[in-house]
């Protein structure tokens, strides 16, 4: 079975275009829609292969985030906030959904799973936590999340992410020696090094320079039942392990959601290009 895919530019604020596919079933489907939000330095693309396995059954959102790949941001080195980009997929959300087409092809007919890579994990869940969605929410799926909550890097480790995708060399290195936990080929490797390096200034120093820093734990109240799953690499030297149970599965048990977490052995933190087909079954099994 196919899938029929369309690229869309969404306008979501001033000075912010957002490009994003949409795919649905060739056959109209009755699942979830997913929407997956890529990590720092990623695209649609980060999502390639994970999106290839799945859309054959469900209807899919992939959009870019502000100031990376072909989105577009503001002149504005403030404008790159995580509730900036949150606000931005809100705006894509309400913006499909009154597309009758892609309505009547199932996309966003039957709930929206929120799939947040990384720094799309924190988007992720401050969407869940702030309701954004109300009752077309069904649930999260957080693949190597960074927490909700304050991260405070050191000094060293701040200027080495301010500089890492300064050039394709530094990417390749960050990629290779820090992000990737298995060889991925040639090919996906390119691809990994031009979305790192493809970022406006703004874009790409608003994570390291303020937005990890950013403190949203105690929006996550009142959310009792929420569906959330964590994947986490056993081989991730970022988002390890006991990071997330620490500071992603604790603060939401806090607040009343259940979060089993999966660990998948020899992957590290980029699971979505490592381990398209373990995430593919993550996901399978969580929506069923």
């Amino acid at each position: 079975m196919s899938a029929i895919q369309a690229t869309h530019t969404i306008t979501t604020a001033p000075e912010t275009m957002l490009q994003v596919l949409t795919s649905t079933p060739a056959t109209v489907s009755h699942r979830p829609t997913l929407l997956f939000i890529p990590f720092w330095g990623g695209s649609s693309r980060t999502f390639g292969a994970l999106a290839a396995r799945l859309s054959p059954d469900f209807p899919l959102i992939l959009p870019t985030l502000r100031g990376w790949g072909a989105s577009t941001g503001p002149a504005d080195p403030a404008a790159y906030k995580t509730t900036d980009n949150a606000n931005d997929l809100v705006a894509v959300v309400t913006q499909l959904r009154a597309d009758r087409t892609l309505l009547a092809a199932g996309l966003l007919q039957h709930g929206l799973i929120l799939v947040g890579h990384s720094m799309g994990g924190k988007i992720a869940q401050v969407l869940a936590a702030r309701s954004d969605f109300g009752a077309l929410l069904k649930g999260v799926v957080l693949i190597a999340p960074a927490p909700l909550g304050k991260l405070e890097p050191s000094a060293e480790m701040r200027e080495q992410q301010i500089a890492a995708y300064s050039s394709k060399e530094l990417a390749e290195r960050a990629l290779k020696h820090v992000l990737l936990g298995s060889d991925v080929g040639v090919d996906e490797l390119r691809l990994l090094v031009e979305d790192c390096v493809s970022g406006s200034e703004f874009a790409t120093l608003a994570w390291p320079k303020y937005a990890i820093r950013e403190d949203y734990e105690t929006v996550a109240s009142g959310t009792e039942g929420l569906k959330i799953i964590a994947v986490v690499g056993g081989l991730d030297k970022i988002e390890t392990a006991e990071i997330v149970e620490d500071r992603v599965v604790r603060v939401w048990k806090k607040a009343g959601a259940s979060v089993p977490m999966v660990l998948l052995e020899g992957a590290g933190h980029l699971i979505p290009v490592e381990a398209p087909q373990r995430v593919e079954e993550v996901i399978r099994t969580f929506t069923q």
